[in-house]
């Protein structure tokens, strides 16, 4: 296939000086005295992107992506390596980004697409689909900076889409617009991909990503760490994310000490986090696994995906009986299922001490698109609660399908023709009925 996009070992430094005064000092002495560190906002990218292709670009923020865009842009200069492209670019950046919040919309219209290169009666010609597609009305011809985060993403997609571009750029920028407007967006989206429009698109939705990208990169501290199936990026996007937490609750409140010297226990464990831990320690959880159909852990599952929760607790004293559950809640701490031993009337017990036990639970993944956790749990058949942990796993679902709530009930959708409705007769008072 044709290249549309090419960066070869581009790389980007930035000054960073403590104080303006320490600018100051080394730009009276010509660099004599150095007063800045370097600080490499991106280290030797290359990558090429195929025509017609959409690319999804990831990563923790400071990593290094919107710095990538606006080099691609150009917008901001390289310090080293080469950016070659082919066709128009119409990039849609940071919230704002090439607006003047002084000019009303219609004028940041014109000058925008000055700068892509149109002239004024194209725009001119342009301006209905701009206002159609926006909806934002008579603001339009109000200053830009009376308007809503999502006045201002409105317009500027709007302006990105209707300049006909041969790549579209999109960072992030759709996430502060309304359902209805994303919803749109990502129609229009997939029209311009069937168009053979090229696009670049960063976000950290990762059910975007899946949905709209054929390819995904990851960058991670300035590097490029990987390139591939959107799917496996975005699990290794989410391990390095949730790391970063782990990171975070380490500081702040120092995980419990987990033996794992017994045999039935792999070499290396996952090293096991939470948000929170009680319980009187006759059993301690060792391990907690979100596992796909293939046995692996993973951090993204496609929304109906068979999967598996997996966990293995090992007893401090003999018991006659000990009952395991899970509960997965979504991002805002509402609980969505939960079962357990008991419910699925599975007798385990009793245990010896020091004795491992694996619990597995068998399901298909039929959650919404968006971000959960899993919540764990060995306690006693009297609710006596052994070891219970809440955030020991993040994952999200993701699909290509749109819906709405919390669930996936794989709903399929029938209609058919039941007739006509005869038209009243207004003279006589006559109501319509609908007949075959």
């Amino acid at each position: 296939m044709t290249t549309a996009l090419r960066v070869e070992d581009v790389s980007k430094q930035y000054r960073i000086y403590a104080t303006p005064a320490d600018r100051l000092k080394e730009s009276l002495t010509r660099g004599w005295m150095k007063k800045h560190r370097e600080f490499w906002a991106l280290k030797n990218i290359s990558f090429d992107v195929e025509k017609g292709t959409t690319t999804g670009i990831i990563g923790p923020n400071g990593s290094g992506k919107s710095t990538l865009l606006q080099i691609i842009t150009g917008t901001v200069e390289p310090t080293h390596g080469e950016v070659w492209h082919e066709g128009r670019i119409a990039a849609l950046l940071e919230l704002g980004a090439g607006f003047n919040p002084e000019f009303t919309g219609i004028e940041n219209v014109f000058m925008n697409a000055s700068l892509m290169g149109f002239s004024r009666r194209e725009t001119e010609a342009l301006l209905p689909e701009i206002e159609r597609f926006a909806e934002i009305g008579q603001f339009i011809h109000q200053p830009v900076k009376t308007y809503s985060s999502g006045m201002y993403v409105r317009l500027a997609f709007s302006i990105a889409i209707s300049a006909s571009p041969e790549i579209l750029i999109v960072d992030e920028a759709l996430a502060v617009g309304d359902a209805i407007f994303q919803h749109r967006c990502t129609r229009r989206l997939k029209q311009m991909q069937d168009a053979g429009v090229t696009v670049l698109f960063v976000s950290h939705d990762a059910a975007a990503v899946r949905a709209l990208c054929s390819r995904a990169i990851l960058l991670h501290g300035g590097t490029m760490v990987d390139d591939g199936r959107p799917q496996d990026v975005l699990n290794r996007y989410q391990k390095i994310i949730m790391a970063r937490e782990n990171d975070y609750e380490s500081a702040n409140q120092p995980p419990r000490e987990v033996p794992v010297s017994a045999d039935d226990l792999p070499a290396e464990p996952v090293p096991l986090n939470y948000t929170f831990r009680h319980g009187d320690g006759t059993a301690e959880v060792l391990q907690v696994d979100l596992l796909n159909a293939a046995g692996e852990s993973v951090k993204v599952v496609e929304s109906g995906e068979p999967i598996r929760i997996r966990m293995r607790v090992r007893f401090h004293a003999e018991i006659d009986g000990s009952i395991f559950g899970f509960l997965i809640r979504n991002r805002h701490g509402i609980n969505i299922y939960g079962t357990n031993t008991e419910l699925q009337q599975v007798e385990v017990g009793p245990f010896d001490q020091e004795e491992i036990v694996e619990v597995t639970f068998a399901m298909n993944c039929s959650l919404a698109p968006d971000s959960y956790s899993i919540a764990v749990a060995a306690h006693s058949p009297a609710a006596v609660s052994f070891d219970w942990l809440d955030g020991v796993v993040f994952f999200n679902v993701v699909s290509e399908d749109l819906m709405e709530g919390v669930t996936n009930l794989s709903a399929t959708a029938t209609a058919r023709r039941v007739g006509r409705a005869r038209r009243p007769n207004v003279q006589t008072g006559e109501r319509a009925v609908t007949g075959r």
